[in-house]
């Protein structure tokens, strides 16, 4: 699904809104998948070729890959050296949070293009926050100082959006914020194609035209992805696992350690331990 399970990830259980991974001389092609935060990827050696719906983009050693939320992606490494990547993910209130240090009542959401992004400046602050992030040892003033000085440089390279709602936090396509409102329960895709007024068949072919992936494989991401963040919120593992829909916790148990590298009750944890 992603290539968290190809990465070193890790949670920061003082920061648990903001997630880090890195990946060294990734091997395998990733197969097309979202993320509910906004995804900040440097390229620390190799060429990254990621596969933006009907778009490709290319991504050299020592520059940024910005993407907004549930942007689906595929990508792999090419050219003669291997690829390794740092990502740091961001969860769209962190983000509104940064905006809101200027303008208490700002309701903006940053919106990032995905051009490659060259700055040493931003690749400096970039490295001393993911380093500290990945720390045990780390304190919390530090870790702040440097959170907010990397997502205020950050939102400089964004435009805007004013959407309200945290539902929907970014102009997203009408059939992503349907699939977003019934994200705890089952989605039937000929009901989604007649709100779109498409058949289903259509429907499902632009959708994966689109998105690279099937209504059906983008909401069960989008599924496992909300109910991971709300694990990270610290809810109970058997209410989230009903909630969701996942009528076996042990399936939902080993599939969140597929994805996310941690078992459940290890990150509730992890997470108490620093409360």
């Amino acid at each position: 699904m992603s290539t968290l399970k190809y990465s070193d990830f890790k949670i920061n259980p003082i920061f648990p809104e903001i997630i880090t991974s890195k990946v060294e001389s990734l091997e395998q092609k990733c197969t097309p998948h979202l993320h509910l935060d906004y995804d900040i990827t440097f390229v620390t050696s190799g060429i990254l070729k990621l596969q933006l719906g009907d778009s490709t983009r290319f991504y050299h050693e020592g520059q940024f890959c910005l993407l907004n939320p549930a942007t689906v992606q595929h990508g792999e490494g090419v050219g003669d050296k291997p690829l390794s990547i740092k990502n740091i993910k961001v969860s769209p209130a962190q983000m509104l949070q940064v905006m809101k240090l200027n303008n208490p009542e700002n309701t903006q959401y940053p919106v990032f293009d995905s051009s490659p992004i060259f700055d040493r400046s931003l690749n400096q602050i970039f490295q001393r926050f993911f380093d500290l992030l990945r720390a045990d040892t780390s304190q919390y003033q530090a870790l702040s100082d440097e959170g907010w000085r990397f997502l205020q440089t950050l939102v400089n390279y964004a435009s805007f959006t004013s959407s309200k709602s945290s539902d929907v936090s970014l102009d997203l396509p009408f059939e992503i914020r349907i699939m977003k409102d019934k994200v705890r329960e089952k989605l039937k895709i000929p009901e989604l194609a007649q709100k779109m007024n498409l058949s289903e068949h259509y429907f499902i072919k632009k959708f994966k035209r689109l998105y690279g992936i099937t209504p059906y494989h983008f909401f069960m991401q989008l599924k496992l992805e909300t109910a991971f963040r709300e694990l990270l919120k610290q809810q109970e593992i058997q209410k989230v696992a009903y909630d969701f829909g996942y009528s076996d916790q042990a399936h939902f148990t080993r599939l969140i350690k597929k994805y996310y590298g941690y078992n459940p009750r290890a990150i509730g944890n992890l997470l108490k331990s620093h409360s």
